[in-house]
């Protein structure tokens, strides 16, 4: 079980709550003292004795509770949890084995399993269709030789040139190689991302079973593809003398595929022979690197137990008041307690789903916020995908909208106006405007002005009180018209009289650059809002 602690500095709060429960408790002693000189109570009687229990359960419930809230603040999390993460694109990272073992010359046509890993690779790569690529070098090291890259000629050249000489570090570690793959992927990617590990399996510090399960928590599959034969054949090792035997490890990798499903990956690995016929088809299928639309993965997540703590301090606060302040002169308050006792449960045990998703929807408006748009797409598809199972239409549009718009931000523009376009039709007047704007400012950033002005022009007619749409077409109309006049002077034969022509350019273009400044200063500021995107 993973237990994480996030902010262990906040557990320095419990010095001051301990110094505050003292001084309570002190006030406490001296006042009971006081009331007992004056004959208000006496030591036994009835009074006395709920007094000292209310203050007791009083004073216990309220501890919890800021002892919850100051677990919670530390961030405390523990076991795993699998979030589904949308995507849009793909991206696959090439893990090449070039230990010695690869020189082998066991594979189909008598050629060495490296370059027969070689060749099998550029053929993936030519059914790629833009999936941007990495390549990455493993042998005692992972090393990102390229970088994530749609440049396939820079790919295809380090292929052709691939040899154990590249590498000076001893041995074979696939698990650092899958390593290396995991970080040539950014952190904050919105492309579904696969890792191709082309090796014979052999490996010498067993550090792939943990790196295959660290690509899982990523969302991250692995897919290795073994070359050359199961019959052992013999090489020279790295210093030219050493003889050793190798074979195609198939039955090891196995049962390490096998124990990292066992353990609870989705996004998990698989083992495909290079020399079964069609393993490039199913590789490709798996990969689906023509695929233009969104592919959901899943991720492995520490689950954070915050929520949980934030609502065991709600209770016992609530406890604190029903045991501590209701109830310490008996009689008609024990009624009144009874009553918030049953109001309170009702409460705590009535939320309903739709509830649950609008609390997943302010979570992800937060990591949203906060720049964490994996995150945040995570929740907004888990909301989604809860909304569309019992027909929710009003969350539903609200959770693909949020999709859209951490799209958006992270500069996947077409991606954002298809999740736009799912939901227009029937979405409240509030997301429609929302939309509209946003695909304005898109169609605005591509210079495609026109467009703009016509979408800034429907958001007005949905909230015809919003200024920044009114600013946007009207620099939009602007725009529009200075691009048109532009193409029109190129036709229109040059003024005679070249005084009065020479000032109107000036006036334009201090006119035009003032234009400039005050759609970027306003797109600045409407960057900066929530209510942009």
């Amino acid at each position: 079980m993973n237990f994480i602690v996030l902010h262990p500095f906040v557990f320095w709060l419990f010095i001051p709550l301990i110094l505050a429960l003292v001084f309570v408790i002190y006030k406490f002693k001296k006042l009971k003292k006081v009331l007992t000189e004056k004959n208000q109570v006496s030591r036994g009687n009835f009074l006395s004795s709920r007094l000292d229990r209310c203050f007791w359960l009083r004073t216990i419930f309220r501890g919890l509770s800021a002892v919850m809230v100051i677990l919670a603040g530390a961030g405390i999390s523990w076991g795993t949890d699998t979030i589904p993460v949308q995507k849009s694109g793909k991206a696959v990272s090439f893990v090449f084995d070039i230990s010695y073992s690869m020189e082998a010359h066991d594979a189909p046509g008598g050629i060495s399993r490296l370059n027969a890993a070689a060749i099998y690779a550029k053929a993936l790569l030519a059914h790629f269709n833009g999936t941007k690529v990495s390549v990455v070098l493993a042998k005692g090291d992972g090393v990102v030789s390229v970088p994530l890259t749609d440049d396939y000629n820079c790919v295809e050249t380090l292929i052709e040139n691939l040899s154990p000489k590249l590498m000076t570090a001893a041995g074979t570690s696939l698990g650092k190689g899958i390593k290396a793959a995991v970080s040539s992927f950014p952190e904050q990617s919105s492309e579904a991302s696969y890792i191709l590990l082309f090796t014979d399996c052999e490996e010498t510090d067993s550090a792939l079973q943990s790196s295959l399960a660290e690509s899982s928590r990523y969302g991250i599959p692995v897919i290795v593809i073994g070359f050359g034969s199961e019959r052992e054949s013999e090489i020279l090792t790295g210093d030219g003398q050493t003889k050793v035997k190798t074979a195609l490890r198939t039955s090891e990798i196995e049962k390490i595929i096998n124990a990292v499903k066992s353990a609870g990956n989705i996004s998990s690995c698989q083992y495909i022979d290079a020399s079964e016929m069609g393993s490039a088809t199913k590789i490709l299928k798996v990969i689906s690197a023509s695929s233009k639309g969104t592919t959901v993965t899943y991720e492995l997540q520490t689950k954070k137990r915050h929520k949980t703590f934030i609502m065991l301090a709600i209770v016992f606060f609530l406890a604190s008041i029903l045991l501590g302040e209701l109830d310490i002169t008996g009689g008609k308050n024990r009624l009144v307690s009874a009553a918030a006792a049953t109001a309170c449960l009702f409460i705590f045990t009535g939320c309903t789903p739709k509830f649950n998703d609008g609390v997943k929807i302010l979570q992800g408006k937060l990591d949203w916020s906060k720049g964490n748009y994996q995150s945040a797409t995570a929740d907004f598809l888990q909301a989604a995908n809860n909304a569309k199972e019992r027909g929710d239409d009003f969350v539903y549009q609200y959770s693909v909208y949020g999709i859209g718009s951490t799209y958006l931000m992270q500069g996947e523009n077409d991606a954002a106006l298809a999740k736009f376009s799912q939901v227009y039709d029937n979405a409240p007047d509030k997301i429609k405007f929302a939309i509209l704007y946003n695909s304005g400012i898109i169609a605005h950033r591509n210079g495609d002005y026109e467009t703009a002005a016509d979408y800034f022009r429907q958001a007005l007619f949905i909230d015809g009180t919003s200024t920044d749409a009114k600013i946007n077409l009207e620099l939009s109309l602007r725009e529009e018209s200075s691009h048109a006049n532009e193409s029109a002077r190129e036709i229109v034969p040059v003024s005679e009289n070249k005084e009065d022509q020479t000032l109107e350019n000036a006036l334009y273009s201090i006119i035009k650059e003032g234009e400039q400044q005050q759609w970027k200063s306003q797109q600045k500021d409407s960057e900066k809002t929530s209510q942009d995107y």
